[in-house]
C-alpha cells in the first residue's frame, strides 16, 4: 500500500528508499515493514503535519510557531519573536484573532 498524505516515521522503521515516478515526478519512496511511503516534498504538507502537533500553529503562510518556546508576541507589528535566537517568524492578518484565543487558552 503507498500512503500519500503526511505522516510522522520513526528512521528505524525504514527499510530502504527508491525512486520512483509518480505523477510524472520522481519521488522518494520509503519501504517499511507497515507500507510505502512517497517522501512529501511540498511545504503545504509538512506544515498540516506539523500543525497537528501540540503548541503548533499556523501564522502566515508556510510558516508555523512554536508557542512553547520562550517568546514575545508584538500584535501591532505582527511578529513572534524567539527569545533564543533573536529571530521572529510573521503572523498574517487572518491569523492574528486565532492565535489572540490560543494564548488565552494556553494561559488558562
Amino acid at each position: 500500500m503507498l500512503h500519500d498524505q503526511a505522516q510522522w516515521l520513526s528512521i528505524e522503521d525504514i527499510n530502504f528508499t527508491e525512486p520512483e515516478k509518480i505523477s510524472g515526478e520522481i519521488r522518494t519512496v520509503l519501504h517499511t515493514d507497515n507500507g510505502q511511503f512517497v517522501y512529501c516534498t511540498t511545504n503545504d504538507q509538512i506544515v498540516e503535519l506539523i500543525s497537528q502537533e501540540t503548541g503548533f500553529l499556523v501564522t502566515d503562510r508556510g510558516r508555523m510557531a512554536n508557542l512553547k518556546k520562550d517568546i514575545v508576541i508584538d500584535y501591532e507589528a505582527r511578529k513572534i519573536f524567539y527569545q533564543s535566537c533573536k529571530i521572529f517568524v510573521t503572523i498574517a492578518t487572518s491569523k492574528l484573532k486565532i492565535l489572540k484565543q490560543h494564548m488565552l487558552n494556553y494561559m488558562k
